[in-house]
């Protein structure tokens, strides 16, 4: 069975609710023939974010992994391209903590970037009717903090495939600032669902 591991994060800030996680725990109730998907819910902390990820990791030993992050700005899907080797935030985590461009990895790379074709899973998902773009910065918080860290521990040394995906606010979210851009929830979760039915099919034809 191919393994895909779906992670999203906890509310932050005013939000009550975290669309990733949200569609984390919907994609795992729509089954996919000869595919087992499990989600974890990650924490909005720069701190305790990797060993989350890595426990995860351990946890399920995926052959995909997908990291989803709300983006409240965003009118459509994000699948970001590169992860910086930067923190820098103008609003704390959740722990409080609000870096200052700081590195991540004083030995790391400046820039790591997915190993998935990305061009490949936007032709896909855009052919479902569903908005789409891609992105060249996860930006500086605590999603490109969790995409560096996945992309590091892949690099060179794993067969784990790795994509971040920026997500809208879902339709009926309840959010503090009204006026901000939805979509709706099957159209994310069918935009997750395309990228492990193209994936899952690529690795099986390897």
């Amino acid at each position: 069975m191919y393994k895909v591991l779906v992670t999203g994060f906890e509310p932050f800030r005013n939000y009550s609710e975290n669309s990733s996680w949200v569609v984390a725990e919907e994609v795992v109730r729509h089954p996919i023939e000869g595919v087992v998907i499990s989600a974890e819910q990650m924490p909005v902390s720069f701190g305790r974010v990797e060993i989350s990820l890595c426990n995860a990791v351990e946890r399920h030993t995926p052959d995909l992994l997908i990291l989803l992050g709300q983006s409240g700005d965003c009118d459509r899907i994000k699948l970001e391209r590169t992860a910086l080797n930067l923190m820098d935030a103008k609003f704390a985590d959740n722990d409080l903590y609000l870096p200052d461009e700081e590195i991540i990895d004083n030995s790391g790379e400046t820039a790591l970037f997915t190993n998935l074709p990305i061009k490949r899973l936007y032709s896909s998902i855009s052919e479902q009717d569903v908005r789409v773009k891609i992105s060249n910065s996860c930006g500086l918080y605590v999603c490109n903090r969790l995409y560096y860290a996945a992309l590091k521990m892949v690099k060179d040394k794993s067969t784990i495939k790795v994509i971040f995906m920026h997500l809208p606010l879902y339709e009926g979210q309840t959010v503090v600032n009204t006026g901000k851009a939805t979509m709706p929830l099957s159209d994310m979760v069918k935009a997750v669902q395309t990228v492990i039915k193209e994936i899952n099919d690529k690795d099986r034809r390897i």
